[in-house]
């Protein structure tokens, strides 16, 4: 079994540094200016389940994302994007969520003024949730979202409309709703369902955020019951509430860091026998660290 771990370990190590060389070369990556590529590590602490199967749980992410390609005319614009996320659980006491899940997806982005005061947005991000084993038609998945958006006199906004995000463990549909505007001259503030956040810019280089949002996903996995191999979903959801910042190191560079706690937390699989377990893990701390490259 020790072995067994060393090996996973060396090849999730092997995945972090090919991901962080991708990274560094998509400097070379046409995008529009503001846009970015960016790179993180996340984890958190393994601690007890308050119910449900297993007796301690933890969870580690790597994500990257690149822009591919920008175009706009008149009131319109197009971007799109590459995005890939390796996740990993430590669920102890419970044969289950033993592999390394993958969202590998191309994010896209449509917006469009309207008028004066109305602008409608449009993102799609199909993509693959698998655990690498095996890839058809099952493991398709897709986040979206139509929102549109009443534009104030003060430079902020109302937001309204719907959306589907793996995030919450799920692909159900759920409403988007929300306020954006400048509370100071250095703050500015969304909130709102899914997400809230507050960004305070201490200087130009410099920068601050306050934010709760869920966090999570849905995969297809491979397993293998009494020599019968099947595909099985798994899910695992929580609301993330944290604190960072982003400072600007060099040049187009930024290095960021946050921690916060994770709550209200659920993890469902399918264990070796071929029965549908869940968790629900107490609530713990998490952390992030990462970069990203402006262009």
């Amino acid at each position: 079994m020790n072995i067994i771990n060393q090996a996973k370990r060396f090849k999730i190590s092997c995945i972090k540094f090919s991901l962080f060389t991708i990274l560094i070369a998509s400097s070379s990556v046409q995008a529009k200016e503001d846009d970015e590529a960016s790179l993180s590590f996340s984890g958190d602490n393994l601690v007890s389940l308050d119910s449900g199967t297993g007796e301690r749980f933890s969870a580690s992410q790597v994500a990257l994302t690149l822009p591919l390609e920008y175009r706009a005319r008149k009131n319109e614009s197009f971007a799109s994007y590459f995005h890939v996320d390796l996740t990993q659980f430590d669920w102890r006491g419970a044969e289950a969520a033993e592999n390394d899940y993958i969202w590998l997806s191309m994010p896209i982005k449509y917006s469009q003024q309207r008028d004066r005061l109305n602008t409608f947005l449009v993102t799609l991000e199909p993509g693959f949730m698998t655990d690498g084993s095996n890839i058809g038609l099952d493991s398709v998945g897709i986040n979206g979202s139509l929102v549109g958006r009443r534009l104030m006199r003060n430079g902020g906004y109302w937001q309204y409309g719907l959306m589907i995000d793996r995030a919450f463990g799920d692909y159900n549909l759920r409403p988007v709703i929300g306020i954006a505007f400048q509370a100071s001259a250095k703050t500015w503030v969304d909130l709102g369902f899914p997400e809230l956040h507050v960004k305070h810019d201490f200087t130009r280089d410099l920068k601050t955020f306050f934010s709760i949002k869920p966090m999570g996903g849905v995969w297809k996995e491979e397993i293998e019951v009494d020599a019968v191999k099947q595909d099985e979903t798994i899910s695992y959801n929580n609301w993330q509430v944290g604190t960072g910042i982003n400072f600007h190191w060099r040049e187009k560079l930024w290095l960021n860091a946050e921690v916060g706690q994770l709550r209200n937390r659920r993890i469902k699989a399918t264990d070796a026998t071929g029965a549908d377990i869940k968790g629900t893990p107490s609530q713990t701390l998490y952390w992030q660290v990462g970069g990203k490259l402006q262009f």
